[in-house]
């Protein structure tokens, strides 16, 4: 077991675009694996949190104005122009329902695996992420009864008692495991990582059940899906940035990571049922889009985050992630 979790979070990149493609590929796959995005947010949760280290993050949390400027633009700013768009554009039910809650999920941890691949900061990913996870119980059902028009079939109540079990849960979790095996977790940070990265997997194949039916039936409004998804993802990365750049680079293209990258898998479980069928497809199309664009990114960032010569890059304060590359 060590072994594989290992081999997931020294190949983790390729590892997560494999569960998408397979799930593609068989329809099988995917059907077996939509039951359980409860788990694979509990898993991905439970290893995100794993690497969480209150020494290595101290310069990050001396930063509070501009985290919290951070946190509350993509918890709150990302779904009130989300909303515009909606209301500017009108939009068919369906896919206003996959797009409001794609905004109104909170930023995904994978930002912290992609944070690494595209030489971003892993601490501010890892910090705005855990934060806008944790508040997503309390904001997230206020927001979709007063910008959804309509009602979920599960109670906001129901809804909030459901994402604190599952993210209180895997925070209590990873906090008696760091307390009894706090050696392992120290000695084995690719095994670690391997286990958001394996939940990340299993995220990959649930999401694109329907995604082969809908592609082989309507194969233009299924590129057409995954268009809007690119461009929402890319337009809020590019918008993040953009607000963030006076605090530098690094932060700034970090906070654009961070805002256009969304714990979609989320938006499933708190719709259930009561999901449409074309906001799965959309959904399905942006799960896609984000499991792609860091190596589409990659260069690009690169280039807008290079140093001058001259100038000595600061020694890292965490343990970097060699084996997430893509």
């Amino acid at each position: 077991m060590k072994s594989a979790l290992r081999f997931a979070g020294k190949n983790g990149a390729w590892v997560v675009i494999a569960g998408v493609v397979l799930g593609f590929l068989f329809p099988v796959l995917s059907n077996a694996a939509r039951p359980y995005l409860s788990i694979a947010i509990f898993a991905f949760t439970f290893g995100s949190l794993l690497k969480f280290d209150f020494n290595a993050f101290r310069a990050e949390f001396i930063q509070v104005k501009r985290n919290i400027a951070i946190v509350c633009w993509a918890t709150f700013g990302v779904p009130l122009v989300v909303f515009a768009i909606i209301a500017i554009f009108k939009p068919g039910p369906d896919l206003t329902q996959g797009l409001l809650f794609w905004s109104l999920v909170p930023s995904s941890g994978a930002c912290v695996a992609f944070s690494v691949i595209l030489g971003l900061s892993t601490p501010l990913a890892l910090l705005t992420t855990v934060v806008a996870t944790a508040a997503s119980p309390f904001y997230m059902p206020p927001l979709a009864a007063a910008l959804g028009g309509y009602q979920l079939s599960t109670d906001p109540a129901e809804m909030c008692i459901r994402l604190l079990v599952i993210i209180g849960g895997a925070w209590i979790a990873s906090l008696v495991m760091k307390h009894f095996a706090a050696s392992f977790v120290r000695d084995n940070p690719d095994a670690m990582t391997g286990i958001a990265v394996l939940a990340l997997f299993l995220a990959g194949l649930g999401s694109m059940r329907g995604m082969q039916a809908h592609f082989l039936a309507e194969p233009l409004q299924t590129l057409k899906y995954l268009g809007l998804a690119y461009g929402l993802l890319l337009g809020f990365q590019i918008i993040g940035t953009i607000l963030f750049w006076p605090s530098g680079r690094t932060p700034a293209l970090t906070a654009g990571l961070v805002s256009g990258t969304r714990t979609i898998t989320l938006a499933w479980v708190v719709l259930g049922n009561s999901i449409l069928p074309l906001a799965d497809v959309f959904l399905g199309c942006a799960m896609v889009a984000k499991y792609t664009s860091p190596t589409l990114t990659k260069w690009l960032i690169a280039r807008l985050n290079a140093r001058p010569v001259g100038i000595v890059a600061p020694v890292a304060t965490e343990r970097p992630l060699t084996g997430l590359k893509s």
